[in-house]
């Protein structure tokens, strides 16, 4: 009987959550490595211009379109402290308030799967915080918050080489 080849697997085993590596690089401050980070989400959507035809509306042709990249992660909550505080380095003041949205930086994610030297690497490019929802529960699970971003560009280098959307 053939394997299941449906989900691929690196030599038998799959990344996980624990083969990654995660750094915030703020824009002239301090590179934040945290290990409190719960999850990231990431998305990418191309959107195209249609010329349709005279003759039942059929696509004719399309244009090159743009792309709409949407990004939060989810942090513990000594977490959120700490990548506030790494923003904090470089924040605009108004009066006594430092004003954290404005400071632009990166988020590289690396991974390794056992058993491989492949390396595997996305680049979250140009993100500002744009605001954190809280979750304060009852339960065993540690207190989290999503944190909704704004980004410039998501890039995966393969071959050395950064593969975008558009």
């Amino acid at each position: 009987m053939m394997p299941n080849q449906d989900y691929p697997t690196y030599n038998g085993i799959v990344p996980s959550w624990a083969d990654i590596k995660v750094s915030i690089t703020p824009e002239g401050g301090s590179i934040l490595d945290t290990a409190d980070i719960i999850g990231i989400k990431t998305s990418e959507k191309v959107e195209v211009g249609k010329k349709r035809g005279a003759s039942g509306g059929r696509v004719t042709a399309r244009t090159t379109g743009s792309v709409d990249y949407e990004c939060s992660m989810t942090l513990t909550q000594d977490g959120l402290k700490r990548y506030k505080q790494a923003l904090m380095e470089n924040a605009p003041e108004r009066g006594n308030q430092l004003l954290i949205s404005l400071v632009h930086h990166d988020i590289t994610i690396q991974f390794t799967p056992p058993g491989t030297t492949e390396i595997y690497e996305l680049k979250i490019k140009g993100c500002r915080y744009m605001g954190a929802s809280q979750d304060f529960k009852e339960g065993n699970d540690v207190n989290s918050a999503e944190v909704a971003l704004d980004c410039i560009e998501i890039v995966e280098i393969i071959d050395g080489k950064e593969v975008v959307c558009l």
